[in-house]
């Protein structure tokens, strides 16, 4: 064979190779995208024990439809595709199969339940699909960090931190009691704050105690807090045995403050106990920069009722919006030639980003996908209505 026909041959079978998928599987990745639109995946929990979390991922779908309203993204309407989880693994793999093999969405925003986001995880990483965490707190969801899944909301540890921070930022001195549940759930609050604790303010907790889920009595626990004179509280647990505690704590007359977590909510709570003086010694996280329903968070309620005008506005309205404004932010500094790729890497340059919804501000880099470090704290005054704090007593400025 001359060289020339060798030459020839050669070109002939790059070229070959170039129409190949093989060659396709390097190109940039336009998944979801079109002329006009860019389709973005919404799961959530619509239905079942849960369904009150599915106010989340509407409040998601009702931003990205605002910004329909102001000519979308470089001219493309964003296209919100809900779909029900049911806070359920098996039910969540099927939804995120649909969304990626039938909808062929361009990124997934949404889950508020950590076992679905659990669950989903190998899915998303396997096709390469962009995955913002709307309201999950487990930090395996985005951890170890891929390119792929981004935490948009404070993580258990941070939320802990924020807990722990807060008890120590009240006056000294300083003797800190958990209680949490002893289940993989209030281990994911409760190790890494003891951990934070001895790190941060080399102190351990006087006493360290646990509580089954579903529990009717804290007297046991309760006791052992007050023999330790103890001057705070950290409590992982759900609402339900969180005004179980309460409760109990005004009976045996223990005055010492509680921190809660976000599985708890002050307006809810207040309305579980219906007593203001059991609710006094508490006060409980809050990813939000106000309270709900307050003149902070008008723009954010209009944007919901224009979608879903017949729905209650709820603690959860607005918890995912923030990613949503993030994930809106990026695909703009992507440009008109939007790829999962460009998209990826403009999520990772957000430095200091004020959603204007949420407390804390989001920050990802390559090495770190769990974006939101900072909460506020809920307490309620003597009329029964939430102050946002950032510290013992330090109001959290209002934006």
């Amino acid at each position: 064979m001359s060289k020339s026909t060798y030459r020839k041959l050669a070109w002939r079978v790059a070229a070959v190779l170039l129409a190949t998928p093989l060659a396709a599987a390097y190109a940039a990745d336009t998944t979801g995208v079109s002329a006009n639109t860019i389709k973005i995946g919404v799961p959530g929990a619509f239905t079942g024990f849960n369904a009150p979390f599915g106010a989340v991922e509407h409040g998601i779908s009702a931003y990205y439809r605002s910004v329909n309203a102001k000519g979308g993204i470089h001219g493309r309407k964003l296209e919100p595709i809900e779909i029900d989880t049911a806070c359920n693994e098996a039910q969540g793999i099927s939804a995120f199969k649909k969304l990626i093999f039938d909808d062929k969405v361009f990124f997934i925003n949404g889950i508020g339940c950590s076992g679905v986001g659990m669950a989903v995880k190998p899915l998303v990483l396997a096709n390469k699909v962009p995955f913002i965490v709307a309201q999950a707190v487990n930090p395996s969801i985005s951890s170890p960090v891929t390119p792929y899944i981004f935490h948009a909301v404070p993580t258990s540890v941070d939320a802990g931190n924020t807990q722990v921070d807060f008890a120590m930022s009240a006056p000294g001195p300083h003797r800190i009691a958990f209680i949490s549940f002893n289940d993989e759930w209030g281990k994911s609050y409760h190790d890494p704050e003891v951990a934070h604790l001895l790190k941060k303010y080399n102190t351990k907790p006087v006493v360290d105690l646990t509580m089954a889920r579903g529990a009717t009595t804290a007297v046991p626990q309760l006791l052992k807090i007050k023999e330790s004179k103890a001057t705070f509280i950290v409590a992982n647990v759900y609402a339900v045995e969180t005004a179980i505690i309460l409760r109990e704590m005004h009976d045996l007359g223990i005055t010492i403050p509680v921190i809660g977590g976000f599985a708890t909510n002050v307006v809810d709570l207040l309305a579980r106990v219906k007593s203001l003086d059991v609710m006094k010694p508490y006060c409980g996280l809050d990813a939000m920069i106000a309270p709900t329903g307050s003149p902070a968070l008008e723009r954010w309620t209009k944007i919901f009722e224009a979608s879903y005008p017949k729905e209650p506005v709820t603690t959860y309205t607005y918890l995912g919006m923030g990613g949503a404004v993030a994930a809106v932010k990026a695909m703009e500094n992507a440009g008109p030639n939007l790829t999962r790729e460009k998209f990826i890497a403009e999520m990772e340059k957000l430095r200091n980003f004020d959603t204007g919804v949420l407390a804390g501000k989001i920050t990802f880099t390559p090495q770190d996908h769990q974006g939101v470090k900072q909460s506020a704290v809920a307490c309620l005054d003597n009329a029964g209505k939430p102050v946002f704090y950032s510290a013992w007593q330090k109001p959290l400025a209002a934006k």
